[in-house]
């Protein structure tokens, strides 16, 4: 784990309560995930936001087609969960769709969240590195001080363990490989199809790895930026195209998959022209907002599908990753016991400086006392004398208020993580 960066604001002593505020596929459906998509573009300022308005000390959000939370300290979970209410646009939002977790369960939350154990696809790739994202933005903009880099720092360290350690990433899939998998059933030979691909992201690239794979050779990317389209579609041998000339590959596709971050529908029922009835056309949604005008499901040989949609899908293997999942749920309990560990020992440091500092003013009178004119004539001695002493006491002491022992170092040896909650490997 790296050390704390200058741009992370060293711990305060306030309150370092961990709460999560948030919702999710399971809780709130595409429509209302995709309100909070458009209404806040920039979660990062976001964050900026809470922490500047006073409702935490430090925040941090994670959005993605899946999710939205805020990962608040030092604030109070009340007014969070108003300021999220406003959010969604309602008075109070009713505890079914926004959910939010305190401290233990919070910290767990994140964990199973970045190790993908909370996904639509249990043991999907690519939530790590969103959640990294989520984090490093939120850095950027200075609402992250020491209690949330280190939940985040441990969170990372948590899910390589998972990744490494079980089975998890064996059986997972992305979405990506999903709406894949839904084109087969409609088009019995992938090979013969023509594809357009919009977006250059990652689940972008993703969709053409797993197109390429069941033998799509006919592959057009369309991306704001023209270069970045041509890059990727050289890797597939295909074509590249702008945004702005979308409509005129669309006659000739049959399969849409379209992941790009934008503000409205960049396919709508007058993209599709003269395009004839008669001819299947696949459309994948992966975007969030949508990228495609939910009003094309209605039309004849139009196949549509959303993130929500592919739910379904996501079943297969099911009992393989879940069996792994349990073992992943191991790693995750002694990554919450180390976080604790490390919350121990920072709500203990006034004390223990208080402490240091009444154990030296009495190791220093009582030795004048007992040396008497001794210490006036060697006070260099007498110094020493006394700091060695307060030095021992004082460490001694900490050790105990920090609830820190030798089975729990050695137990954190055993996991490859230090002492003091440190990954001892990243």
């Amino acid at each position: 784990m790296s050390n704390v960066r200058a741009d992370i604001r060293p711990v305060d002593h306030y309150d370092p309560s961990v709460i999560v505020t948030g919702v999710s596929f399971r809780t709130l459906d595409v429509v209302g995930r995709e309100l909070l998509a458009r209404k806040v573009p920039q979660p990062e300022a976001l964050a900026q936001r809470i922490v500047s308005d006073g409702l935490a000390k430090e925040a941090a959000v994670i959005s993605t087609c899946n999710r939205f939370e805020i990962f608040s300290v030092g604030g109070e979970g009340g007014g969070i969960r108003a300021f999220f209410s406003s959010l969604l646009e309602l008075d109070r939002a009713p505890t079914d769709v926004l959910y939010q977790y305190l401290d233990a369960s919070a910290v767990k939350h994140l964990y199973r969240v970045s190790a993908s154990l909370d996904s639509m696809v249990l043991g999907e790739v690519q939530i790590l590195g969103q959640v990294k994202q989520a984090y490093q933005r939120a850095v950027q903009v200075g609402s992250v001080g020491s209690h949330l880099h280190h939940l985040f720092q441990s969170a990372f360290h948590v899910a390589k363990r998972v990744r490494s350690h079980t089975e998890i990433s064996s059986h997972g899939v992305s979405v990506s490989y999903i709406a894949v998998r839904l084109a087969q059933q409609i088009f019995a030979d992938l090979s013969a199809c023509s594809v357009v691909v919009v977006g250059s992201g990652e689940m972008a690239e993703l969709a053409a790895l797993h197109l390429c794979s069941h033998g799509c050779r006919k592959i057009v990317v369309a991306n704001r930026t023209v270069e970045r389209a041509a890059e990727l579609a050289e890797r597939f041998g295909g074509a590249a195209v702008a945004l702005g000339d979308l409509e005129q590959v669309l006659d000739r596709a049959d399969i849409v998959i379209s992941s790009i971050s934008i503000d409205r529908p960049v396919i709508t029922r007058s993209s599709l022209g003269q395009r004839s009835n008669e001819k299947p056309l696949f459309l994948i949604d992966l975007g969030m907002p949508r990228n495609i005008s939910p009003e094309l499901a209605e039309v004849d040989s139009v196949y549509l599908y959303n993130i929500d949609d592919l739910a379904a899908i996501a079943d297969e293997n099911k009992a393989l990753r879940e069996a792994a999942a349990r073992d992943a749920e191991i790693v995750i309990e002694y990554g919450l016991l180390q976080f604790e560990r490390w919350r121990v020992k920072v709500s203990a440091q006034p004390a223990i400086v208080d402490l240091r500092s009444r154990v030296a003013a009495i190791c220093e009178g009582e030795v004048q006392r007992v040396l008497g004119g001794l210490a006036q004539q060697h006070p260099e001695v007498a110094i020493q004398l006394s700091r060695a002493i307060s030095q021992k006491l004082s460490h001694t002491l900490g050790e105990l208020m920090q609830g820190r022992s030798d089975t729990e170092e050695e137990l954190g040896r055993s996991f490859a993580i230090a002492p003091d909650g440190e990954s001892s490997d990243m």
